[in-house]
């Protein structure tokens, strides 16, 4: 039974969490939880968050660790914005958020891999750099940054078929790109040891660089997908998506430090299971600064829990 629960304690701490977070705020809720109405603003609020978890789980699983998804979520978003309202038509708009975040994420590694440095610190950099730009912008825009036609993107938010298609897709393309081919297992070779990984032959600057455009580009569809939420942007706007992301995956039992235990589950269940919690907790009537602190404390409970496996580590290096 310890040898069980020592190999699959990661995959019990993703499902045990879902189901008991499913099942206290059932009961507490008297179902409500599970009303069609808040099913549909449980996937509005799903979708975003685990398009982000799905592409971070890329730069996570090799050992990185990124705090600017907020502040490029908030730029690119800004950036349709702009060009929806100079006439461009969703699709286009929607490519080019796609190509400020992958922008700003390949400048994000380019900067760590070059200089050496922590890719934490590159975020950091490229983090205050896109929340600037959108900050100065916003303050000193005499009028507030709003899609003015965003009939078709609204529609695109109330579309509950359509946003769980999302959903699914996302995560099946996820999860194929990370588990079947070698993206996903060699960024999960540099997790474990890049010095190891590079020696049996794997490109380990170049492999991280595709990691991080594919988080780009799923960076950019969540900031569009966030739009069709709000169709507006503010100073505000991303703020605090980062830590929800390292939750999230936390949650979902993954090791921030990467390598070969990383799962591409622990980004959908993990998302999942918070954006029932907050939910929850919302429903029952606990106030917003205790949402976070609640959060906090889940936080320290996984993350020790994941401290004691056997010589595992559970954050980046």
């Amino acid at each position: 039974m310890r040898l069980f629960l020592s190999k699959y304690q990661n995959t019990l701490i993703q499902y045990a969490g879902l189901l008991l977070v499913l099942l206290i705020f059932t009961l507490m809720t008297d179902g409500a939880l599970l009303s069609d109405f808040n099913i549909r603003t449980v996937l509005k609020q799903l979708v975003v968050l685990l398009t982000l978890s799905v592409g971070l789980t890329f730069v996570f699983s090799h050992g990185g660790m990124d705090i600017s998804v907020g502040a490029v979520l908030a730029l690119s978003s800004m950036s349709a914005i702009y060009a929806m309202n100079a006439g461009a038509p969703l699709i286009l708009g929607a490519l080019i958020a796609v190509i400020v975040s992958v922008v700003c994420y390949t400048a994000n590694v380019l900067i760590a891999n070059q200089f050496k440095i922590m890719a934490v610190i590159s975020s950091l950099a490229v983090m205050f750099v896109a929340r600037g730009l959108v900050t100065y912008q916003v303050s000193t825009s005499t009028t507030k940054i709003t899609l003015e036609n965003s009939k078709t993107l609204r529609d695109l938010g109330k579309n509950t078929p359509a946003i769980l298609t999302i959903i699914i897709v996302v995560s099946v393309i996820g999860y194929i790109i990370f588990h079947l081919t070698k993206v996903g297992k060699q960024n999960k070779a540099i997790g474990d040891n890049p010095l190891a990984a590079y020696q049996s032959g794997v490109r380990v600057n170049r492999m991280k660089v595709v990691a991080y455009i594919l988080a780009g580009t799923l960076v950019g569809l969540a900031s569009i997908l966030s739009l069709s939420r709000s169709a507006s942007i503010s100073e505000n706007t991303g703020m605090g998506l980062e830590m929800d992301v390292i939750v999230a995956l936390i949650l979902g039992g993954m090791a921030l430090n990467g390598g070969s235990r990383s799962r591409m589950s622990s980004a959908i269940v993990g998302s999942i299971t918070l954006v029932l919690l907050n939910n929850g907790l919302v429903m029952v009537g606990v106030a917003p600064e205790i949402v976070s602190l609640v959060k906090g404390i889940i936080f320290l409970i996984v993350v020790f829990l994941l401290l004691r496996r056997p010589g595992g580590e559970a954050m980046p290096r």
